[in-house]
């Protein structure tokens, strides 16, 4: 049983995106994505211009990628920007019965999921339909609220929470690289509410987990 995590996602707001900035913000989805390797090996395509599909290796990994991955492009919003760039994604996790070398053209389950999962997405940004219903319940709830604190991350606290979540990065670390304090790098952390983001991935990795055994 080839289970997998697929997301699809696409760029919040994009045609209001300057058109000198659409050659960054896709590079900087890619960027990302490349970083986000270190977790599972994965691939990524872009269509119609500004969305976009993964195929994850290790369906357990597939929220952290997730939600880094919008960490990681809020992260690098144009200081010029009126807004901060963001992207809804809707995470399926299921079998993936056809790969082929372009993704779109994949098919099973886990893509299945996740396109429901946008076409339902509404106004949330997050969300994460598994083949198990019992998972699903659970996550339910959970999901919306860390949807909630995800969505009104500044670009700074994007910015120190994705190295923390990524490779474990200290604050003091953190503090150094961006040339701030380690006081206010705890606040920045503290105000993205850092501790129960990682609850909430602990608690989605784990349930994946025992179902995979």
């Amino acid at each position: 049983m080839d289970i997998k995590g697929v997301i699809t996602g696409d760029v919040v707001n994009s045609s209001t995106i300057k058109v000198d900035w659409r050659k960054l913000l896709i590079d900087s989805i890619q960027q990302v994505a490349n970083e986000l390797s270190a977790l599972s090996t994965l691939k990524i395509e872009f269509f119609r211009g500004d969305s976009f599909q993964l195929i994850v290796d290790k369906p357990e990994e597939t929220l952290k990628i997730a939600v880094l991955l919008r960490a990681g492009l809020k992260s690098k919003t144009p200081l010029e920007s009126k807004s901060i760039w963001d992207a809804r994604m809707a995470i399926g996790i299921g079998e993936i019965s056809y790969t082929s070398d372009k993704i779109v053209v994949s098919d099973g389950e886990a893509f299945h999921l996740s396109g429901w999962g946008l076409d339902e997405i509404g106004k949330r940004r997050l969300t994460i339909k598994t083949k198990w219903d019992d998972v699903n319940e659970e996550l339910k709830v959970s999901t919306a609220f860390a949807d909630d604190i995800i969505t009104g991350w500044t670009g700074s606290q994007a910015q120190s929470i994705y190295p923390a979540l990524l490779y474990q990065t200290s604050q003091k670390e953190i503090a150094a690289k961006y040339d701030k304090s380690a006081q206010n790098i705890s606040k920045l952390l503290g105000a993205a509410k850092e501790s129960l983001i990682r609850i909430y991935l602990e608690r989605y990795s784990t349930l994946i987990a025992k179902k995979l055994m």
